[in-house]
Parts: C-alpha cells; structure tokens; sequence
C-alpha cells in the first residue's frame, strides 16, 4: 500500500499556528464578572483542536481569589488552582484536551470581581488547519 504525506513538498512542510484564548478578568471589567455564581461562558475553542496549554496571569492582584476553567460551569478539565491573590502566573493545567467538535470555556471565580488585573490563557493547536506558509527541512 502506498501513503502519501499531504502535508510535505520535498523538503518543506506545511506550517501549524498555535492559537491562544485570553479572557481579561478585572476592575474594568466588573459589569461582566459580577454574577453571585461566579460561573462565566467565557468562548468556544474551535473543533479539531487540542488544548496544550493553559494558565492564569496576574499583573495586579484581584478580589476573585481563585480561578478554574472547565468546559463545563465549575469544570475544571482545563485548569484548576488558579490563584489571583499574588502577581505572577498560577494554576495547574489539566494535561492536554482534544476539542472534538468544539467546546465551551466556562470560567469560575471565588468572588465577584471588582479590583485587579488578572489574564486567563489558553493555548491550542487546530490539528486539521495550516496557516498555508512551508517551512524547509534538511532532516528529510
């Protein structure tokens, strides 16, 4: 039997993009974060994609205290342990998701939001998707 790989011309190869989600939970943004459940739909990731990264950044310390992300309200088959109360970056990634036919992000918080700066991202590779530029590969 005969294989071809679609995906290569000599020695070059086509091109994946890793995309990144980045929801901004903050002071300017309390009107959005200000439900009594803190559970929040956040977005989609597209289908087809896997999940290989995801992390909370906090510039500036927040009242929401904890984070998780999930792809169900209070899931945390994204992200766990998300802590807003000291800058830097925190949580503990699920380990690598296939998105399948798509997925909703839900973000959960401790508390309503209203002081802080804090960024929630999420890197994913689309794995049926080039972005049409080739690279050259002299390994082949």
């Amino acid at each position: 039997m005969a294989h071809k790989n679609i995906t290569r011309t000599g020695k070059a190869h086509l091109k994946k993009t890793v995309s990144l989600m980045s929801v901004k939970v903050g002071a300017n943004d309390a009107d959005t974060f200000n439900d009594i459940n803190n559970n929040y739909l956040v977005g989609y990731l597209p289908p087809n994609a896997v999940v290989t990264n995801a992390t909370v950044l906090t510039k500036v310390i927040s009242d929401a205290t904890t984070v998780i992300v999930g792809t169900s309200e209070a899931g945390t088959q994204i992200l766990s342990a998300g802590d807003t109360s000291s800058t830097g970056f925190s949580g503990t990634f699920a380990g690598p998701l296939d998105t399948d036919t798509g997925v909703a992000v839900y973000i959960k918080l401790g508390f309503a939001v209203t002081t802080g700066d804090v960024r929630v991202l999420i890197s994913y590779d689309e794995y049926d998707l080039n972005n049409g530029a080739m690279t050259m590969v002299d390994n082949v």
